[in-house]
């Protein structure tokens, strides 16, 4: 009998889930429940849950891309039911994640004293494929570059301690790509509905994830997004739905060219810096700062300002960083707030940009190379369900990064696999080991367990390592044959 080879180790890796923390990290969120109860399972053929235990290995190991995860965990068999998975348009993996998410939300709750908020953010899904579904163009800000994929539009949910993906719109842009594919998904499916969502203009994708999150019983305080969020649009639902739920908004605006009512004057956001007042200065962190209390006019309303409806009153704060000379501005629909709680409570929508870096950083998020839109949609929706499971990690222990907590994680799980596998090596050289030690003529047990040293030591010498171990660096590709990438 040979030796147990490479094949061996990756499928104790791929059928290990009854015994791994991650099984006891999929009891604890209940998921094999929750999938029935979003109706998400196969009738034949592996489980679901054992193919997101495939992609929680893939991701772990930090693969390139999900066939060369499968390639490298000689699992080839599982490509087809993995993809037949991501490509099921029935499937309503928004409600899987807003499930996971409402097991969090219990598991870690918001503790005594701390502040929960709505974040809304977007950030770039990039596709370089020509023929990709529904590709478009999109500018990205930060690097003030164009760049082919979709926009994904995400809502976050800041609980005092950690924050965790909600929901999410992979934006269809108008500006599409030329050649790029059509999709073709039946009318009445879980993909068609949200294709038809994601080709809405942002602020209502914005619109409905708050919604969504309202109707789920998400309970925040405070809604926080950036400056390309404000528009008459978004400010109306702000003042005449959230409002009366109790929920403000705290957002930085733009220096542009919107007016707003002071006294009975109608003047710019420059303007409103300027006649401000003076600085007030803060001691501990050395920011200045100075407000007014404006309204906000519903540009949709009439052509002049003059002749606008006043959607509601706002507190505009305006702050200086020490050593910076640009100011930033600040509006908050609890006028009553003092500046610098106005900022500290701002200051939190900077965790969704967090998420976003774990995402890329350590959760695959460009794992998926398929040029479809329904495995986009399933492949970002498993990567959110597992950044959720990890922060409930997280949330018991703070101190500890994200990294930190995924490599002892993966850490128990390869000590897990040794721990079987050294099993098998022993059953599969038991009987070889007796077999040589009769060679040897050693018929009693008792003599043989006084020389057993001796033993073992010559039949490791002579009868393991002679043609038996295979290198275990060695991948599928090399096995195979196959000529290395370029």
């Amino acid at each position: 009998m040979s030796f147990l080879r490479i094949a061996q180790i990756s499928q104790v890796k791929t059928s290990n889930l009854v015994e791994s923390n991650a099984l006891s990290l999929f009891r604890r969120f209940r998921l094999g429940s929750i999938l029935r109860q979003c109706s998400i399972g196969k009738g034949k053929g592996h489980p679901i849950e054992y193919m997101l235990y495939l992609m929680l290995i893939i991701m772990l190991q930090g693969s390139r891309s999900l066939f060369s995860g499968i390639a490298s965990l000689q699992a080839s068999k599982l490509k087809s039911p993995l993809n037949s998975m991501l490509n099921n348009e029935h499937y309503n993996w928004r409600n899987l994640l807003y499930r996971i998410s409402s097991r969090f939300a219990r598991l870690c709750p918001t503790p005594e004293g701390k502040i929960s908020a709505l974040i809304i953010d977007d950030t770039a899904k990039e596709k370089t494929g020509r023929r990709v579904e529904n590709s478009s163009w999109f500018v990205d800000h930060c690097r003030k570059a164009y760049y082919m994929g979709y926009q994904a539009i995400v809502s976050a949910w800041y609980n005092g301690v950690v924050t965790i993906p909600l929901d999410f719109e992979l934006k269809i842009g108008k500006s599409r790509i030329k050649h790029a594919n059509k999709s073709h998904y039946h009318k009445g499916t879980h993909t068609e509905h949200r294709q038809r969502m994601a080709k809405q203009k942002k602020t209502k994708i914005a619109e409905s994830l708050i919604r969504r999150a309202i109707q789920r019983g998400f309970r925040f305080r405070y809604l926080l997004w950036d400056s390309w969020y404000n528009n008459s649009s978004s400010l109306r639902f702000v003042f005449g739905t959230l409002r009366s739920k109790g929920i403000d908004l705290v957002a930085m605006v733009k220096r542009d060219g919107q007016k707003y009512l002071w006294g009975d004057k109608f003047i710019t956001v420059k303007e409103l810096y300027r006649k401000s007042g003076k600085w007030q200065h803060n001691q501990s962190t050395g920011i200045m700062y100075k407000a007014v209390v404006v309204g906000v006019l519903d540009k949709h309303s009439a052509n002049h300002p003059e002749s606008q409806t006043v959607l509601g009153y706002v507190r505009m704060c305006f702050f200086r960083y020490p050593q910076h000379k640009r100011y930033k501005a600040l509006i908050c629909t609890e006028v009553n707030l003092g500046e610098m709680e106005i900022l500290s409570i701002y200051l939190r929508r900077w965790s969704i940009e967090v998420v976003f870096k774990d995402l890329k950083q350590y959760f695959g998020y460009d794992q998926s190379k398929s040029s479809k839109y329904a495995p986009q949609i399933a492949d970002l929706t498993i990567r959110c369900i597992f950044y959720n499971m990890f922060c409930s990690l997280k949330y018991n222990y703070p101190s500890k990064s994200t990294e930190q907590l995924m490599i002892e994680f993966y850490s128990e799980m390869e000590d897990n696999w040794l721990d079987i596998f050294c099993s098998l090596v022993f059953i599969n050289n038991a009987k070889r080991l007796l077999e040589y030690a009769l060679s040897l003529g050693y018929s009693d047990l008792a003599q043989l367990l006084n020389d057993y040293d001796l033993v073992i030591k010559q039949f490791m010498h002579r009868h393991w390592y002679e043609n038996e171990i295979e290198e275990m660096d060695k991948s599928l590709i090399a096995l195979k044959g196959y000529r290395k990438a370029s």
